[in-house]
């Protein structure tokens, strides 16, 4: 087994020297790749720094003599990321790991987002703490952060424990035998809030007991990202967007935005797709003065130590279905908004503090003004967490499947 190892071996040589005779006394072989660019590196590397340099179109010296630190990095993390995904390719290593502080922590995890979910991607970082964003350094895959605690300036009896543990982590990790897969079943994406939760588990339930294989996707922005991917990417043959809440932050400043282009995957591979507007009636915000003022005169819940739920308006809602509207009307495929009329989530439930019929209902008419004809439209008399919504669900689901079989090519 080989483990590739990412270092700017001018200044962290020693550090990757440690992980690469840990992992070697362990009976492994390391991939050391160097995208340093400030001096002379501390140990040989096995793809070194003008080999990257060269796979972004550059040659070395000339990248450096522009003297453009951006154009530098930038360079050089395009060329790492070329050569690591072609190297993984070709079946040269089977995890990473990488030690860095914040450039060594960009460059390095651009590379490991470029691998498939489920290839061991380890990082030992300066600014994995306080409060750091981890979501540009991992984006929408399995990368796991270490924080290195001491600065990595040199080896000492904090950063050797560190180092040495993260070495035989992602050794462990490679080693592990992956699952066996089950291709024949379909895999099936449904959206997830903790406030939908018994409303996706009986959907999740009532698919499984159907032969299907689900996975659920945190409506968290990141979440959703990564499910569009999968979806491009052929992996998931059926969605159920039940609980799309990033849309809502994303048009109206909440702290888990959707990507701009969010619902747009499933309508241009033409899957089945069932949309719920399942906790799109919140805006996710802050706590105490972190409330917009905009806001804080209406009904709200706090949902944690750091996140209150507030309640949406008639005309958010309306926004929030003409975007929905307007990405199902450009897809292709069967297609449907399935609509509980009790509520969308929890406490949008009548008697319960987010409970607003007038909101909730301004979602209903416009999606019924602006969804063309092909994009079937069912409104259900019953809360989104209830059984017989599930119900419902799983039936348009299964109508819409057939659907796209028989206009499948070849179908009879």
């Amino acid at each position: 087994m080989r483990i590739a190892i990412i270092g700017t071996l001018d200044t962290k040589g020693n550090e990757v020297r440690f992980i690469r005779d840990t992992i070697a006394a362990l009976g492994h072989d390391t991939l050391i790749f160097d995208p340093g660019t400030l001096g002379q590196p501390a140990i040989p590397a096995d793809v070194s720094r003008d080999e990257i340099a060269r796979a972004a179109g550059w040659e070395l010296p000339d990248l450096l003599a522009t003297r453009d630190k951006a154009l530098i990095q930038s360079t050089m993390t395009k060329g790492l990321v070329t050569l690591v995904s072609r190297l993984h390719r070709e079946g040269a290593f089977q995890g990473v790991i990488a030690v860095g502080g914040a450039q060594g922590s960009a460059i390095a995890t651009a590379a490991m987002r470029a691998l498939p979910v489920g290839v061991p991607k380890f990082m030992v970082s300066t600014v994995a703490c306080g409060k750091t964003t981890f979501g540009p350094y991992v984006g929408t895959k399995d990368i796991a952060m270490l924080h290195s605690v001491a600065d990595i300036s040199g080896l000492n009896r904090i950063t050797r424990r560190l180092l040495a543990q993260a070495a035989r982590a992602v050794v462990a990790m490679a080693a592990e035998p992956q699952a066996a897969e089950t291709p024949e079943r379909e895999l099936v994406a449904i959206t997830q809030a903790g406030i939908t939760t018994p409303g996706v588990m009986a959907v999740k339930e009532r698919l499984e007991n159907l032969g299907f294989e689900v996975v659920a996707f945190h409506c968290n922005g990141i979440g959703g990202q990564a499910m569009e991917e999968l979806i491009a990417q052929g992996e998931i043959r059926g969605l159920i967007d039940f609980s799309p809440h990033e849309i809502t932050d994303l048009l109206f400043g909440g702290l888990m935005p959707a990507a701009p282009d969010r619902m747009k995957a499933a309508g241009l591979a033409g899957i089945p797709q069932v949309v719920v507007p399942g906790c799109t009636d919140i805006r996710l915000h802050g706590v105490g003065d972190e409330l917009p003022p905009d806001v804080r005169g209406r009904a709200c819940v706090q949902h944690s130590p750091t996140h209150t739920h507030v309640r949406t308006t008639p005309e958010e809602m309306a926004q929030v279905a003409h975007f929905i509207a307007t990405r199902l009307n450009e897809g292709k495929g069967p297609r449907a908004s399935v609509i509980p009329l009790r509520g969308y989530s929890m406490l949008n439930k009548r008697g319960h503090p987010l409970y607003d019929e007038e909101a909730n209902m301004a979602y209903v008419h416009a999606m019924r003004r602006e969804l063309n004809p092909d994009v079937r439209q069912v409104e259900v008399d019953a809360h989104i967490n209830d059984p017989e919504f599930a119900d419902v669900v799983v039936e348009t689901f299964m109508r819409l499947r057939r659907e796209a079989h028989k206009a499948a090519p070849g179908a009879g």
